[in-house]
């Protein structure tokens, strides 16, 4: 297996993230109930998974591996996927700081704002990595450059997010995705 490949597997988890936020958007925007522990719970995974897993495999692995690979045309990708990651952040953190504090008008506001504001960036984000960087990774990265990454990638889910938390996720998506996502 690739690393890009590990990394697009990841996209899957997070695009139905992004399905559920939006839900939770669609139902706070129409005055339904939304659960707190359930705005808890997409708070932890875009922390945990997305940034703390999946960005650390991006930006301390992958991406200066193809700097120092001196890869065509990635620099220029790489420093826009970066400012994206920083933007991420910055939404996430809005998110969480209206989610912990009191649930009121205000709170609901910033919390779909900057939700609907991390599902545009992340979805043309996530697909300017599939579709322009990782090709070149997996064109132009030795074979045994690309197994070191794999390696590394493995041992950030285990020292980063712990034994067993990529699991937990994947079955928390999947019970907010029974609630959220409108097929």
């Amino acid at each position: 297996m690739k690393p890009t490949d590990d990394l697009k597997e990841e996209h899957h988890a997070v695009k139905l993230m992004l399905k559920i936020l939006d839900g939770i958007c669609v139902d706070i925007e129409s005055g339904n109930k939304v659960e707190h522990e359930h705005l808890e719970n997409v708070v932890e995974f875009l922390k945990v998974f997305v940034d703390k897993c999946h960005h650390t495999k991006e930006e301390e692995y992958l991406f200066p591996a193809m700097k120092k690979a001196e890869i065509l045309g990635s620099t220029v990708i790489i420093d826009s996927l970066l400012i994206e990651h920083e933007t991420g952040r910055r939404n996430v953190r809005m998110i969480s700081e209206a989610v912990s504090g009191k649930m009121d008008s205000e709170a609901l506001s910033t919390i779909v704002k900057n939700s609907r504001d991390y599902v545009e960036l992340l979805s043309q984000h996530i697909d300017k990595e599939d579709n322009k960087l990782f090709p070149l990774a997996d064109k132009h990265l030795a074979p045994e450059i690309q197994e070191d990454l794999f390696k590394s990638f493995e041992i950030v889910e285990i020292e980063k997010i712990g034994e067993g938390k990529h699991e937990e996720f994947h079955k928390l998506l999947h019970n907010l995705k029974d609630v959220y996502v409108k097929s």
